[in-house]
This record gives structure tokens, sequence and C-alpha cells, in this order.
């Protein structure tokens, strides 16, 4: 008989609660508000986050509030995608859609994000 072992990864994020006088706080932490691009429009970051076990890979760095922004989950030997999650720098959670395997996508607010994958020990039968 088999024993199985799962490692579940626990995301901790943090919101600040104060600023610097003047500032607004940004609840995902390193996370720029917004900067111009080149057209004109505002860019926000997308920042990606995954806990041991694997990795995620956005498409971009920066995009426009209403672009399409996909990214991939590549899990490490051994391991398997337990959790998948988009949370914008005010704390609300995004819709993601699974396009196809360990590919995902999200319509970018008007605030970054961050991309938040958690891994745990493939389950055997």
């Amino acid at each position: 008989m088999l024993v199985l072992v799962a490692a579940l990864s626990v995301a901790i994020l943090v919101f600040p609660t104060s600023a610097a006088e003047g500032a607004v706080p940004d609840g995902v932490s390193g996370a720029r508000n917004a900067m111009a691009s080149s057209s004109g429009g505002e860019l926000y970051s997308v920042l990606p986050s995954a806990q041991h076990g694997g990795a995620v890979t956005p498409s971009v760095s920066d995009a426009a509030a209403g672009k399409l922004v996909t990214f991939s989950v590549s899990p490490d030997k051994g391991f398997e995608t337990a959790s998948v999650s988009v949370i914008t720098s005010g704390g609300s959670p995004l819709e993601v859609l699974r396009v196809k395997g360990e590919t995902y996508k999200f319509v970018m607010p008007s605030s970054g994000v961050i991309i938040d994958v958690a891994f745990q020990y493939l389950r055997s039968a």
C-alpha cells in the first residue's frame, strides 16, 4: 500500500495599512501602481509568485487595463498545480480562465496584480 504525502503551500500576501506622507499604499509588495506606456496609456505591473514546486511565467511584465494577459504554470517533476489565483494590488481576486493544459488568462484591471500559484506533491492512486 502506498502512503500518500501531500504538502500544501500557503501563500501569504502582505497588504500595508499605512503609507509614507502623500503616498498611496500598494497592496502588492514591490508592484508599481502604474507607469506610462509609449502609446500614452498607463501600464500596470504583473508579478508572478510561485511557491516551492514549480514556476509561473506571465506573457508580459506590464499591461494596460482591459488587455488579455496569459501565463503558463510549470510544475517541477513530482509536483502538480494545487491552486492558481490572480489578486489585484487592492486585494481583490480576479477571474482566471484555463486556456489549455497549464496555460491561463485574465483581463488586466487598472491596478498591478500578483499571479499566485501553489504546488503540491503528485497524488498517486
